[in-house]
């Protein structure tokens, strides 16, 4: 339970940058939760995303093959599934336009609490996160009274 999912990004064949944010912030938060950071690769060039997120600090990267390109469905069955495959303290999914198609939903279905534009964070036995609001003109801070969550960066 103390392990750290991120959801990589990516468009039009080509890995996003978010993504490397997302091994940033999720080895950051493994690394204060004590656990294994975890990327998922879903859809797309599977083997390539999944090389190119090979990283240090990157302990595992799942990859579930379903098409090319975005589809929400499947991005909320993936992580769903690898969810409780990982049994992670936090899903970390990018602020994007696809990270917040579906990451109201992922929150939903795994009963998590979901915390949006998230610019940087701190954990102890809880997640407080630093948060951007009205198109980044106020950053607030967010204590998330609950021990796992789902965050968009």
């Amino acid at each position: 339970m103390t392990d750290v999912l991120a959801v990589a990004e990516h468009r039009r064949g080509d890995l996003r940058d978010v993504s490397y944010e997302l091994v940033t912030a999720g080895r950051e938060l493994a690394n204060a939760t004590g656990g294994d950071l975890h990327v998922a690769v879903i859809s797309g060039d599977l083997d390539g995303f999944a090389e190119e997120l090979s990283l240090d600090g990157v302990d595992v990267v799942h990859t579930v093959d379903y098409g090319e390109e975005f589809n929400h469905d499947v991005y909320v069955q993936a992580v769903e599934a690898l969810y409780g495959e990982v049994d992670p303290t936090a899903v970390l999914m990018a602020n994007s336009v696809n990270g917040l198609d579906f990451a109201p939903a992922v929150a939903e279905r795994l009963d998590l609490p979901l915390v949006t534009d998230v610019v940087g964070f701190q954990w102890d036995g809880a997640l407080t996160a630093t948060r951007e609001m009205y198109g980044s003109k106020v950053e607030t801070t967010v204590e998330v009274d609950s021990e796992r969550v789902a965050v968009t960066v």
